[in-house]
């Protein structure tokens, strides 16, 4: 009687039908900190501040931010105007008819604040010529894909859910299935791409879906998850060889 081969049997890696990205830090990001902008805006409207006041300030709107944020509804040109008033005010520069915050929400909101990285375009050009389709789940304002517009990179994507919009964060995940309910695919056939691994990376595997790590500094070695450095190394993990 013949032994029973006892190698064992590999699983076949995923076939990928969808490719689910991040925003901010991951397709788009601001080549100048949000301190370093708010640092020139306020000198163009005669308030010569510091960075360390600077940090303070965007401080306090992102604190303003992190508690008004999620769900909210109403007006969104009245949420920032409230959001850049927290600067204002710890700046301590008055603003009696909010058109000091006015122009630091449309300055904030102009193109060329948020830019592609290098080889954002060319990687999603390349996915979709693959084949797959794309979409993006961020938790950031309502006006994400807005951002991703002027950017240059909005046409890329089937569909485009900021956490504001729908009241839900990541790593919850019914964010992450609300994306796939949105593009009619199950967990098992879309990757999730991220640079965040408590948020991005746990996140989406809360949801049932593997995901890879965008550590564009380095210093991802040791994760239990796929590492790049770059959107190009997508490209080998994603393709018909790959090994995840």
């Amino acid at each position: 009687m013949a032994e029973a081969d006892e190698t064992p049997r590999r699983e076949p890696p995923p076939v990928y039908r969808a490719v689910l990205f991040d925003a901010g830090n991951t397709l788009i990001h601001m080549p100048q900190t949000a301190e370093e902008t708010l640092v020139e805006l306020c000198h163009q409207l005669g308030a010569f501040i510091g960075l360390d006041a600077a940090r303070g300030a965007y401080l306090q709107c992102e604190l303003y931010y992190a508690r008004n944020y999620l769900g909210y509804t109403g007006d969104p040109g009245a949420f920032w105007l409230q959001y850049h008033g927290e600067a204002l005010r710890y700046l301590r520069i008055d603003d009696p008819g909010g058109q000091k915050a006015a122009f630091l929400s449309c300055s904030f909101g102009q193109v060329g604040i948020w830019q592609a990285y290098p080889e954002a375009e060319r990687v999603c050009s390349c996915l979709r010529a693959m084949g797959f389709r794309l979409g993006v789940v961020s938790n950031g304002p309502a006006t994400v894909a807005d951002l991703l517009s002027q950017a240059g990179l909005l046409p890329f994507f089937d569909t485009v859910i900021a956490s504001q919009a729908i009241g839900i964060e990541k790593p919850d995940p019914r964010i992450f299935q609300e994306a796939l309910k949105r593009m009619g695919l199950p967990a098992g056939e879309a990757l999730f791409v991220g640079d965040l691994y408590d948020v991005d990376v746990l996140g989406a595997r809360s949801a049932g879906m593997q995901a890879v790590l965008i550590e564009r500094e380095g210093g991802g070695d040791g994760r239990d998850c796929a590492v790049v450095r770059t959107l190009d190394e997508l490209i080998p993990l994603v393709g018909p060889t790959s090994g995840m």
